[in-house]
C-alpha cells in the first residue's frame, strides 16, 4: 500500500511562511522601484550636491535680473535727466530772448539763438511757435561799417528803397547767371561778418561743365550780384550757376535758364549780354524759348539794360539795346544815379558818367509786347514797333556805388550791374512776404504798377553817348527809365491787394533750414 505524506509540522510552516513574506516584500521593493521618480532612486549626497547647484544659478540669474533693471532705470533716469536739462537751458534761452516788451525783438532774438546755433531747433517747433501770429521773419539787422562821403551800402540802399522790413528771403531761391569769374569763400565771409550778418546759403552750380577758378577780373560782377543778394534777403537760397561763354554765351544763357527753372529757381539775375545788333537771331530764339518757360514757370528773371548808354558799345552811330534785357520775358534793369543825406533820397537822376551811361532804347529785333501797346513811344529803325527798354531802375552810378569786398579788399561797384541784384533781393522779399513766387510782373507792372504811380519816378536825364543822341527821362514811361525806380512797400502793399498765386503750386516759401555756405562746383545734371 502506497505511503502517504506526512502533514508539514509547525517549524516547517513557520519557516515557508517567512519565505513567502521575504518574497513578497521584495517584489514590493522591486515594483516600487520601478515606477518611482528618478530623484528618489538616486543617490542623496548627488541629490544634494544638483539641489545646490540649481539654487547657486537661481541666486545668479535673479541677481542679473536684478542689475539689469537697475541698470535700465538708471539709464532712463540719466537720459531723463539729459532731456530735463537740455529742455531748462531752451526754456532759459527763450526766456532770455524775450525778455522784451518788443515782439518783433523777441522774434528776432528766437532766431538769433536757433541761427547761432545756441537753441536746437531741429524739428523747427520753437521757430513755428514764435512766428504764429507773424508767419514770416523779421529782418536780420545788419548794419554796415560807415563809408566814405556819397557811397552806399546795400542794406542802405534797401532803405532808401523803402524795401519791406520783417522779411529776409527765407524759402525764396535766387539764381545768377555768370559767364565768369568765382564765388570767393573768404570773401563772403568778411563782407558778412562787417555787415553783422550770417553767410547765405550759397552754392555753385556747373552748366555745361563750367568750371571757373577765383582770380580773374570778373570776380567782382559775381561778388556784387552774390553780397548784394545775400545782405538785402540774407536767408535767401543763392544759386551761381557759372555757363561757358563760348560762342557768345548763347547755349550758356540757354542752358542755364533751363536748369534754373528744372531747379525751382524763384528770381533769376542775369548781369551779363550784349548788344542785340551781335546776336543770331536763331540764339535770340533759342534763349527767348527759355525764358517764355521760365516765366510760365512763374519765375521773375531780371536783366540788365547795359553800362554803355544808347548805342550798347555799337560804334556805328546808331542806337542799340541789349539782350537779353530785350527779351519780353524778362524785367529789364536800368541805371540811376542816387543821392541820399541823412537816410532819405535828396535826389535820383538817370546814370550817366564819363563814357558809361544806362543802356535803354527800342529793340530792333523783339516786337512790342501787348502790354506796351498803349505806351507812346519810338518805333525801330524799319518803322514798326518794337520792345521798349528799362522796365524799371535802380541805383547804378559808380561814384556812388555799392561798397563790397572783393578779393579781401573793400571795393566800390556800380552799373546796371547793381541795380539788377538790388531788383532781385527785393523780388525775393515780395517773394516771402506774398507767400508765393510773383513771377513775370511785366503786365501787371504796365497796366497796375507804373500809371498807378507806385515807383519813384526818374524825370531828369539822358542816355546820349558817343555823340549818338540817347533818350531823355520824362513823366510816365520812358526808354531810359522805365517807370522808375523801387519804393518796396507800395509794390508789396499792391500786390498783396491783388495776389496771383499760380495755381497747383505751392508757395515760394519753405520750412526753416540750417544755413550754409557751399564752395564746392556741383555738375548740373
Amino acid at each position: 500500500m502506497p505511503s502517504e505524506a506526512l502533514p508539514p509540522t509547525t517549524d516547517e510552516a513557520a519557516i515557508k511562511a517567512a519565505e513567502l513574506e521575504v518574497r513578497r516584500l521584495e517584489a514590493a521593493k522591486a515594483i516600487a522601484t520601478i515606477t518611482s521618480p528618478w530623484w528618489r532612486r538616486a543617490d542623496p549626497i548627488v541629490l544634494a550636491i544638483l539641489a545646490g547647484v540649481l539654487t547657486l544659478f537661481g541666486n545668479m540669474t535673479v541677481t542679473i535680473l536684478n542689475n539689469y533693471n537697475v541698470a535700465v532705470q538708471e539709464q532712463k533716469k540719466a537720459s531723463d535727466d539729459l532731456a530735463l536739462e537740455q529742455a531748462k537751458a531752451r526754456y532759459n534761452l527763450v526766456l532770455q530772448a524775450m525778455a522784451t516788451n518788443d515782439a518783433a525783438v523777441a522774434r528776432r532774438n528766437i532766431h538769433f539763438f536757433i541761427d547761432a546755433g545756441l537753441l536746437n531747433d531741429p524739428d523747427c517747433r520753437i521757430r513755428d511757435a514764435i512766428d504764429q501770429d507773424q508767419p514770416v521773419l523779421p529782418s536780420l539787422s545788419g548794419v554796415a561799417p560807415p563809408l566814405p562821403g556819397g557811397l552806399h551800402s546795400a542794406s542802405e540802399i534797401a532803405a532808401l528803397y523803402k524795401f519791406p522790413g520783417g522779411f529776409d528771403g527765407r524759402g525764396v531761391t535766387v539764381g545768377i547767371l555768370e559767364l565768369g569769374g568765382s564765388v570767393i569763400p573768404g570773401d563772403i565771409d568778411m563782407y558778412f561778418k562787417s555787415l553783422g550778418l550770417p553767410p547765405p546759403d550759397i552754392a555753385s552750380v556747373a552748366v555745361d561743365g563750367a568750371n571757373y577758378q577765383p582770380g580773374t577780373d570778373v570776380d567782382g560782377e559775381v561778388m556784387i550780384n552774390v553780397e548784394i543778394i545775400g545782405a538785402i534777403a540774407p536767408r535767401a537760397r543763392i544759386r551761381v550757376y557759372f555757363a561757358p561763354n563760348e560762342g557768345g554765351g548763347a547755349a550758356g544763357f540757354e542752358h542755364t535758364i533751363q536748369q534754373a527753372v528744372a531747379d525751382g529757381v524763384n528770381v533769376l539775375s542775369i548781369a551779363w549780354g550784349g548788344p542785340e545788333a551781335n546776336w543770331k537771331d536763331e540764339d535770340i530764339a533759342r534763349i527767348e524759348a527759355a525764358l517764355e518757360q521760365a516765366a510760365k514757370n512763374n519765375m521773375t528773371v531780371v536783366a540788365a539794360a547795359g553800362d554803355n548808354g544808347v548805342t550798347d558799345g555799337m560804334t556805328d552811330g546808331h542806337r542799340h539795346v541789349d539782350f537779353p534785357a530785350a527779351s519780353e520775358w524778362v524785367l529789364a534793369v536800368g541805371g540811376t544815379a542816387l543821392k541820399s543825406d541823412n537816410g532819405r533820397i535828396i535826389s535820383e537822376t538817370v546814370w550817366k558818367s564819363g563814357d558809361a551811361a544806362t543802356g535803354g532804347g527800342i529793340s530792333q529785333k523783339i516786337d512790342r509786347p501787348v502790354w506796351q501797346s498803349a505806351l507812346s513811344m519810338p518805333n525801330r529803325d524799319d518803322g514798326k514797333p518794337g520792345r521798349g527798354i528799362p522796365d524799371v531802375v535802380a541805383s547804378a552810378a559808380p561814384e556812388l556805388g555799392v561798397s563790397l569786398i572783393v578779393h579781401g579788399k573793400p571795393a566800390v561797384f556800380g552799373g546796371t550791374s547793381e541795380a539788377v541784384p538790388l531788383w532781385a533781393g527785393l523780388i525775393a522779399l515780395i517773394d516771402q512776404a506774398v507767400g508765393y513766387s510773383v513771377g513775370y510782373l511785366n503786365p501787371s507792372l504796365y497796366q497796375n504798377i507804373g500809371p498807378e504811380h507806385l515807383l519813384n519816378a526818374i524825370t531828369s536825364g539822358n542816355n546820349s553817348i558817343g555823340g549818338v543822341t540817347g533818350y531823355t527821362a520824362g513823366p510816365g514811361w520812358s526808354p531810359v527809365a522805365g517807370w522808375g525806380s523801387p519804393d518796396g512797400v507800395k509794390l508789396l502793399n499792391w500786390l498783396r491787394d491783388h495776389p496771383s498765386p499760380p495755381a497747383g503750386k505751392q508757395a515760394a516759401v519753405a520750412g526753416c533750414q540750417p544755413s550754409r555756405t557751399t564752395e564746392q562746383l556741383v555738375k548740373a545734371p
